[in-house]
């Protein structure tokens, strides 16, 4: 059991929401939970498909407030008003862990006007989706992570778990009760994935993928958040 400096929440929780269009109409399609609501979006028919998908956000706090994943920018700024209702002012947040730099993980940076450190993988920086991203990028010292681990404050360290994307991250934060592990989406959309080991075989960059599951098992046990659904124990 882990006995470290930080407390850890879900700041805001995984959610998707899937549509279709369907003749003159946009309907919606949800099941009981995130995955679940994923199965929907690949099992509509005779529709045009299209998914929103929030990942969970992190919030640790202890010496300072930090932020893992900021996720989407929305109307009516989710991210501010999840930190204004634990009683922190958004300024105050100053240190930002991106697990890697799909617009979903990091739209809502811009709520966080105080950040003085964005923590990303040098393997991010130069693709082609954090490329469209430069415009939020920009705005906020980044801090570039190298190689495969290192450190981010005391109680907070990285590993490199390439798959989903050349730069992604899993962080691990030595908390209170637990060791948390904030992976990300390399876990990929279905717990089923992980939870068997077994990575569909048309799955891109399939062996990178398993090599990062058996990094991420080695650090059992520890409470996994990953990146668009509940959260769990590894033991």
């Amino acid at each position: 059991m882990a006995d470290g400096p930080w407390r850890w929440e879900v700041l805001v929780p995984a959610h998707r929401i899937v549509l279709g269009l369907l003749g003159g109409e946009v309907i919606e399609s949800r099941g009981a939970s995130s995955e679940g609501t994923f199965a929907a979006y690949r099992g509509l028919e005779g529709a045009v498909p299209g998914m929103i998908a929030w990942p969970n956000t992190v919030l640790l706090t202890g010496p300072e407030p930090v932020v893992i994943d900021p996720g989407y920018q929305t109307q009516g700024d989710m991210l501010d008003g999840a930190l204004r209702a634990r009683g922190i002012d958004p300024a105050e947040v100053c240190t930002v862990v991106m697990t890697h730099l799909h617009s979903d993980h990091l739209s809502a940076l811009p709520q966080l006007p105080g950040v003085t450190e964005l923590w990303v993988h040098r393997d991010e920086l130069g693709t082609p989706h954090a490329r469209r991203q430069r415009g939020i990028i920009d705005d906020a010292p980044v801090a570039v992570m190298e190689g495969a681990a290192g450190t981010i404050r005391d109680g907070i360290s990285w590993f490199h778990t390439p798959g989903h994307a050349p730069g992604h991250v899993a962080v691990a934060a030595e908390c209170v009760d637990t060791r948390l592990l904030a992976v990300g989406d390399t876990l990929g959309p279905d717990p089923a994935w992980f939870r068997d080991m077994s990575a569909p075989a048309g799955l891109d960059n399939r062996d990178e993928h398993l090599a990062a599951w058996r990094a991420i098992r080695g650090h059992a046990p520890a409470i996994v958040v990953p990146g668009h659904y509940a959260p769990f124990a590894l033991a």
